[in-house]
């Protein structure tokens, strides 16, 4: 972590005093950077790293993600074809989950940790002006980004709920200590500490638009990470909250929504690569992408065809992909949480009936599935196991299949093979075979961080590399 630096190097290592506005920094003092000391220098720092999330910059890219990132993890899921891509257009496009265990060496955990050390600057120091409405803003919006840091690098760097490794954690660092060297927590206590920053930063109710984060991205966040770690009852309590409050949309208003590359559209809640700017690696991906055909286990679940306006809207010619890119977090997402819950909640009726309904919404004249007519799980399936370790269902399996059509390009099918099994597959290219392990899926923690702090324990699969 940058944070474990030595204090010769740098001891605040951010940006100072503020100018005409609240992203304009004054050049760099001789031995480094200052920590921020007003009301204005605190807002400017918060609002930098917000800036950044707009942007998709280098240090903010990972607290919601990038259009580069989505693309680069589809890239070695099992929705495209791999062995099927063209060269030398596809020359540049990632293989297999080998690639980005090696593009994830460093950058996400670093620049988390970053993030997490800005939020630590503004909550430990920031004491004027912090009881005014524009100050609870500043400190709510400086947990919330922590606490979606937090589940950012659970997510990465630890292994899936429910999978038998032993469930290490990530490091916590909640202060400011430029020699803070500490150790991994336990699986628990990271989820606590994610869950405690969430919760907190709802207590300060952020009202001001400028912040971005506010009460209902925080729900959302609190129903991912609920999800994620296997506490279902809960998980589908945040999601029906938003449920309540943003419906499904369907017909124009779904497609407006799904081609508008920059802005908040629909239902979304917040977005990555939200602005356009010259820092936008948008059109690079869409250009490669397009070397990579899509697979056909992934078209096939789109029996209805043209009747399902995702078809329509995500499978080109010669299946290539149309689907816009995104980062982001949108109401489809809770529905699907909430259904999945149901279903690990024994409440089989109602995930059946919130299925039924979310394919109402995307699927012309569909006929609502019974427990008879779900579909068969295929044979060339690669998730085989649920989250819990337990063989697929076809309940379960049309749920995941949803969810696969309506999340895909935008990051998630990565860490749906993480959370459900953990497949390994390989792949084909210059006729060579690549195969993704099942640690792969887990991210190794950076050598550098190994060598300030021995102790750190690494993850399994990466002890004699990284």
């Amino acid at each position: 972590m940058k944070m474990k630096i030595q204090k010769n190097i740098l001891y605040g290592l951010l940006a100072t005093l503020v100018l005409a506005s609240c992203n304009d920094f004054l050049d760099i003092k001789p031995y480094g950077k200052t920590i921020p000391r007003t009301a204005e220098e605190f807002s400017a720092l918060v609002h930098k790293m917000l800036k950044g999330v707009d942007e998709g910059t280098t240090e903010e890219r990972y607290i919601i993600g990038t259009v580069s990132e989505s693309s680069h993890y589809e890239q070695v899921a099992d929705n495209m074809e791999v062995n099927l891509t063209e060269y030398p257009g596809g020359q540049m496009l990632s293989t297999y989950m080998g690639d980005v265990v090696t593009s994830a060496m460093g950058s996400p955990y670093s620049l988390l940790y970053e993030n997490i050390r800005n939020c630590n600057i503004v909550l430990d120091e920031f004491t004027d002006g912090s009881d005014t409405p524009e100050g609870r803003d500043l400190v709510g919006t400086a947990y919330a980004l922590r606490g979606i840091c937090y589940y950012q690098l659970l997510r990465r760097f630890c292994p899936p709920a429910g999978s038998g490794d032993e469930m290490l954690g990530v490091p916590l660092v909640t202060t400011f200590d430029m020699e803070a060297r500490p150790v991994r927590s336990t699986f628990d206590a990271t989820v606590a500490q994610a869950e405690s920053d969430l919760r907190k930063a709802i207590s300060f109710h952020i009202s001001d638009e400028m912040f971005r984060i506010n009460d209902d991205v925080l729900t959302g966040f609190l129903a991912r990470l609920y999800f994620w770690v296997g506490r279902y009852a809960e998980a589908r309590a945040e999601a029906r909250l938003l449920m309540a409050k943003y419906p499904l949309l369907s017909g124009g208003d779904y497609e407006t929504m799904m081609r508008e590359q920059y802005g908040l559209h629909g239902n979304m809640l917040i977005k990555g690569n939200l602005l356009r700017s010259s820092t936008s690696d948008v059109s690079g991906n869409y250009n490669s992408i397009a070397y990579r055909p899509l697979s056909v286990r992934f078209v096939s679940l789109f029996a209805e065809g043209d009747r399902d306006i995702r078809y329509r809207l995500f499978v080109g010619r010669k299946r290539k992909t149309a689907k816009t890119i995104f980062a982001c977090m949108r109401a489809a997402e809770m529905y699907l949480i909430a259904m999945e819950s149901s279903y690990h909640l024994g409440e089989t009726e109602e995930a059946l009936r919130l299925l039924n309904d979310f394919r109402r919404h995307r699927i012309e004249g569909v006929e609502d599935y019974t427990s008879e007519t779900l579909p068969a799980i295929r044979d060339d399936e690669y998730i085989r196991t649920d989250a819990m370790g337990r063989p697929l269902t076809p309940l379960l399996y049309a749920i995941l299949c949803e969810r696969r059509k309506e999340l895909y390009m935008e990051g998630d099918r990565i860490f749906e093979l993480k959370r459900n099994g953990r497949p390994e597959f390989w792949v084909t290219r210059n006729g060579l075979k690549y195969y993704t392990r099942r640690f792969m899926y887990t991210f190794p923690l950076p050598a550098k961080d190994i060598m300030l702090q021995p102790a750190l324990q690494q993850n399994p699969g990466y002890e004699e590399t990284y």
